[in-house]
């Protein structure tokens, strides 16, 4: 479908908030779900990019503002940096599964790094909603943590959006120039061993060696662990089979990220 830019603004020297008014997009997406944005008139490069969509904006009858924060890394973001407001360009989406909040009274631990952050930002909003509208509800996801990672302070997305939604917030950078200084796991680890025998549910998206740490040190410490996986894709429904990924099975299996994902159980993944 045909969009325009609403905006396209930088919020660091990498990282840009860009707004797109779709009038067909629904008004309301699930934590996890994606687009597939393309420029219709760039020939290199030719296919799509997918992003994670971070909020949707609407007020009264106005079309949908889908919004999506992006890093400038290859000719398709460089493409989009360059956007300016009522320019065209062509959306697909929502695509793909999304997070899924626990039932059991586990307290939900969202772990985001770098461009990761925005579905995980995502996620912590609607758990915000979710207790507005069920104030008697699930009383774990009063107490929301969230660790975010990043090698320097610039990857440190989103932290007043975890903090208007009433989250805990910790921050490492490999660097030390923002929070603790170090890796992600190394405030994860004594997190979840401090408070050993309370009742967690991880949520997880960035890279993907962040993704297997964090992964891993669930399984250590018996939590289930739902990830978003970043991958490359080509369509974004599961016709090119250009984004699979090995998962566990008897024999080699594999799934594709945008139609089987992006948000995978972490025990189903096989991390390398």
């Amino acid at each position: 479908m045909r969009a325009t830019v609403a905006f396209n603004r930088p919020i660091s020297t990498a990282y840009l908030h860009l707004g797109l008014t779709v009038p067909a997009f629904p008004a309301t997406f699930r934590a996890g779900e994606f687009v597939m944005v393309r420029p219709p008139w760039v020939g290199d490069p030719f296919l799509p990019r997918a992003f994670s969509i971070y909020r949707i904006a609407r007020q009264g009858d106005s079309p949908a503002v889908v919004e999506i924060l992006y890093k400038v890394l290859g000719k398709g973001t460089q493409h989009l940096a360059r956007m300016e407001p009522s320019q065209e360009v062509e959306v697909l989406g929502p695509l793909g599964n999304a997070f899924t909040l626990p039932d059991d009274g586990a307290r939900p631990v969202l772990v985001a790094g770098a461009i990761g952050v925005p579905p995980i930002a995502a996620l912590a909003t609607q758990i915000a909603q979710f207790r507005i509208r069920e104030p008697l509800g699930c009383s774990a996801f009063r107490n929301v943590e969230v660790f975010l990672g990043g090698k320097t302070s610039e990857d440190i997305l989103c932290v007043k959006d975890f903090e208007q939604a009433g989250a805990g917030v910790h921050i490492t950078t490999e660097d030390g120039s923002l929070g603790t200084k170090g890796l992600i796991t190394d405030l994860l680890r004594p997190f979840l061993i401090t408070h050993h025998g309370s009742r967690f549910a991880i949520y997880s998206c960035g890279p993907p060696g962040m993704l297997a740490a964090v992964a891993r040190l669930a399984e250590e410490c018996a939590i289930s662990c739902q990830v978003s996986v970043e991958a490359n894709m080509a369509c974004g429904f599961g016709a090119c089979m250009g984004c699979a990924i090995e998962v566990k099975a008897d024999d080699k299996a594999y799934k594709l990220v945008c139609k089987d994902g992006p948000v995978f159980d972490s025990r189903e993944i096989v991390w390398r």
